[in-house]
């Protein structure tokens, strides 16, 4: 039984878009406020620290902002976890081992299943691979 549900801020995709075009910049600092000097280490720990500042940057009210945040790392954590399959159907690319080009259908695709879905982590990847060749289908017209 439910109680409550927890805050959900709306999250279009457009905004997601820019966010990612925002991640090239983001990538390449060296400090953040809020957890300090990180270098140019590119691991996970130093990409989620970056991540969380820019995002607490961005939004005035933290609530979104940590929301927001967690929304855009787990779609970044799901697109990681199923690359080998999304790389066999030509929905990525990979220009080295820790970098992929994402189609644009693939990222619709699994920012849609997160921002509607209750548990998208667990979504069978080949339902989010039907969904991102519906949106090609749509796009393509």
């Amino acid at each position: 039984m439910k109680t409550l549900s927890a805050t959900r801020f709306r999250y279009p995709y457009e905004e997601f878009a820019d966010q990612i075009q925002a991640m090239r910049m983001v990538c390449k600092w060296e400090y953040t406020t809020r957890f300090g000097h990180v270098g140019n280490a590119q691991t996970s720990r130093a990409h989620n620290a970056r991540v969380v500042d820019y995002f607490s940057d961005s939004y005035e009210d933290q609530a979104e902002a940590v929301q927001k945040a967690e929304l855009f790392l787990s779609i970044y954590d799901y697109i990681g976890r199923h690359a080998a399959l999304f790389l066999r159907k030509d929905l990525m690319e990979g220009s080295d081992e820790h970098q992929f080009s994402v189609d644009p259908v693939l990222l619709r695709a699994v920012h849609h299943v997160f921002t509607v879905a209750e548990r998208p982590a667990g979504i069978d990847p080949k339902r989010v691979l039907a969904l991102a060749r519906a949106f090609r289908g749509i796009t393509d017209q």
